[in-house]
């Protein structure tokens, strides 16, 4: 669950089913900044850990599916640093693989939400909401597996 283009399609993703709560302005800049902070992450080594990058990609996913069940007026402030947030980190998964095409297909996703304002407008946002339950059961599981020493499928002791 932690390698190939799984964790940057369920991050961009997410990121999209939340901006579709989002005025379309705001959606438009929001998916600049997530772009544009993806490509500098790829773009400049920063040299963390995995495991770092792994929790803040999964922990931002989470967060960031959490929100599609405020109310947007709550946190419309917060959409442009969440989506540089959200593509420092999907830049910085595709730099520990040197993946640039997979960084490049990670992004599409993110047009997610503009289809998904449709969703929205024909009141079908629980459809929204429930694909951001999961995504948020999907990254928690993949971020406390990847935490553990011992993953469920090795042995947890020499013999």
């Amino acid at each position: 669950m932690n390698g190939g283009l799984v964790p940057l399609f369920m991050l961009s993703a997410t990121l999209g089913l939340m901006l579709s709560f989002a005025p379309n302005r705001l959606t438009s800049l929001g998916l600049l900044g997530f772009a544009a902070a993806a490509l500098l992450a790829f773009l400049v080594p920063l040299g963390l850990s995995p495991t770092v990058i792994f929790v803040g990609l999964w922990a931002s996913v989470i967060a960031i599916a959490a929100l599609v069940y405020l109310p947007a007026a709550r946190w419309s402030a917060a959409i442009i640093p969440l989506c540089i947030y959200a593509g420092f980190c999907m830049g910085a998964y595709a730099t520990l693989s040197n993946n640039w095409p997979g960084l490049a297909l990670g992004l599409l996703p993110a047009l997610l939400g503009f289809p998904a304002k449709w969703l929205i407008c024909n009141k079908f946002d629980i459809v929204i909401k429930v694909v951001a339950s999961w995504m948020i059961a999907i990254a928690s599981l993949s971020m406390f597996v990847s935490l553990m020493p011992t993953p469920g499928y090795k042995p947890d002791h020499m013999e």
